[in-house]
């Protein structure tokens, strides 16, 4: 059935049908809420389907929408735009460390894990295993009681079948293969997948979610990178289902330049930015993970890791260049009184030869 918008506001949208039938009202929690924002603005016509699916079109929106007033604007309060921290209210269990059981735990923040609420971007050489090494950290984080879940545009089931073999123990991982859902609408997919709530989501790759969205929805690249980033902000924000401040692990295609491809905006709204990368020869040297930036913890450490026989972190080698680069630390800020040290050893070295006997 066709509809034209016929008025929204900040919590509820009104539908008028082209034919004859009783207006349909929605609330701002209706999925397709942002669609009919958009609708409104552009004037077109909403196609609702028996399964609920929706569409817009232009055709016949010109006669439709002639003679319609436009929604005023409200006039916005200043005052409820500020809170204060005590107004929060935010539960402390909310707020504890999704852990891993892993050294990398101490690696992501001074904490302990991963941050909940916030957003840590993954980029590297391919080959290096960024896929395999972060899919082994949301197992860990499922093993101690996360809820955890991996979003797959590059991968099908085949390819996981295949890793299957190597890493047994990622059997229980809830995945999305987005690459299923092309025909349809992967925007609304990943959007009511995402509603549910999570802990931590692992997202590969940041890229290859967008292009799949923005050829099957139509959008404009622009449109939808701020799709999913108001997405991931939204569930930042517990704005889901459980009220879960929702932690994003995306993994990001480089370029041949070496940057990562995507918004600037996306830099800004991140909590972290972990290279993973090799140490010497590609696909010959060391891999190892480290935090160009990290408002949670530690940057310019490196946490070595190893794919030989599953993955291992090389937690004793971590630990020992900590304790190096304390000492460091300790010895450059001590409180050395050069000159009183120069004059000991001068005097010393005056004083010695007359103190000798002949």
């Amino acid at each position: 059935m066709k509809y034209t918008v016929k008025s929204i506001q900040s919590k509820k949208v009104v539908l008028a049908p082209l034919t004859k039938g009783n207006p349909l009202t929605k609330d701002n929690t209706w999925k397709h809420f942002e669609k009919a924002k958009k609708a409104l603005k552009e004037q077109l016509i909403l196609n609702i389907n028996p399964s609920g699916r929706v569409t817009t079109t232009k055709t016949g929106a010109k006669e439709a929408y002639k003679g319609q007033t436009p929604t005023k604007k409200r006039r916005f309060n200043p005052a409820k735009a500020l809170t204060t921290m005590a107004e929060l209210n935010i539960d402390a269990d909310s707020l504890k460390p999704i852990e891993t059981g892993t050294v990398f735990d101490q690696f992501m923040s001074n904490e302990g894990g991963f941050l909940p609420g916030t957003n840590i971007m993954a980029a590297g050489a391919p080959g290096v295993g960024k896929t395999t090494v972060l899919l082994e950290l949301l197992e860990g984080a499922q093993k101690n009681g996360h809820k955890v879940l991996f979003i797959s545009a590059e991968m099908n089931k085949m390819d996981m079948a295949r890793y299957m073999k190597r890493f047994p123990n990622w059997k229980d991982l809830p995945i999305l293969f987005l690459n299923e859902f092309a025909d349809e609408c992967p925007q609304c997919v990943v959007e009511e997948v995402i509603h549910q709530g999570w802990d931590l989501i692992l997202t590969d790759s940041y890229t290859e979610v967008n292009d799949t969205v923005k050829e099957a929805c139509n959008l404009t690249r622009s449109k939808t990178e701020k799709w999913f980033l108001d997405l991931m902000i939204k569930n930042n924000e517990g704005k889901n289902k459980t009220k879960t401040f929702t932690t994003f692990i995306t993994i990001l295609q480089l370029s041949k330049g070496g940057t990562f491809v995507g918004s600037n905006k996306l830099k800004h709204m991140t909590s972290a930015m972990m290279d993973i990368n090799w140490e010497g020869g590609e696909n010959s040297g060391e891999r190892y993970m480290e935090f160009t930036k990290n408002r949670c913890g530690m940057v310019g450490q490196k946490l070595y890791y190893k794919l030989a026989e599953g993955v291992k972190l090389d937690k004793e080698r971590y630990l020992k260049e900590l304790e190096y680069g304390q000492i460091l630390q300790n010895n450059q800020e001590a409180d050395w009184d050069w000159d009183q040290v120069f004059a000991k050893e001068d005097e010393e070295v005056t004083q010695g030869p007359e103190s000798l006997e002949i």
